[in-house]
């Protein structure tokens, strides 16, 4: 086993709690906190269906605030996302658990997709004409654990170029949304 995944797999974690919209106002403790070194951790699809159900458990709360502002315009519009996809891209570069899958991947290229996805996604003017997600991730043997450790990528890059906790956090909900898709063997993309 990797020695860094309990720790990816806990920053994630830590992302996610920490952006809780379950907590009360003012509550700094982050709920559901788990220890790396806890011997009952769960697996990683426990881990992956509990963040699933505190997003189900926060929808309402995140469609107001993209009602009241559109999430596309509060994470910086194309420029905003464009640095995070260069932060993120630098980051899963230095992560040893998802580096392999990027190996013979043209940067520049993989930069242009996932801007354009992610802004298409979220409302901006941008035009993704590339594969699917699942079509995108069809053969490369991604585990929960492999898509804990992208996660925990995405909460570094995250914080990198400062968005606020709520972006960050239905930013987080809709990668979630999407699990099946990247993981082997893991519903539709199986």
């Amino acid at each position: 086993m990797n020695s860094r995944k309990p720790i990816l797999v806990a920053c994630l974690l830590a992302s996610l709690t920490a952006l809780g919209c379950c907590r009360s106002e003012g509550t700094t403790d982050a709920p559901n906190s788990m220890s790396v070194e806890s011997a009952d951790a769960p697996s990683a699809l426990e881990t992956l269906d509990a963040m699933v159900a505190d997003c189900a458990a926060c929808e309402e709360d995140r469609a107001a605030r993209h009602a009241e502002r559109p999430l596309y315009l509060r994470l910086g519009g194309n420029d905003g996302i464009s640095a995070f996809v260069v932060t993120l891209i630098d980051t899963h570069i230095q992560n040893d658990v998802v580096r392999p899958y990027l190996e013979g991947v043209d940067r520049q290229w993989l930069t242009r997709n996932l801007v354009d996805f992610i802004g298409a996604g979220m409302g901006g003017s941008e035009v993704y004409e590339g594969r699917s997600v699942l079509e995108s991730h069809a053969g490369m043997g991604v585990t929960p654990e492999v898509f804990l450790s992208a996660g925990g990528d995405i909460g570094a890059a995250m914080n990198a170029v400062g968005w606020g906790p709520d972006e960050q956090q239905e930013f987080l909900c809709i990668i979630l949304s999407m699990k099946d898709d990247v993981i082997e063997g893991s519903g539709s993309g199986e």
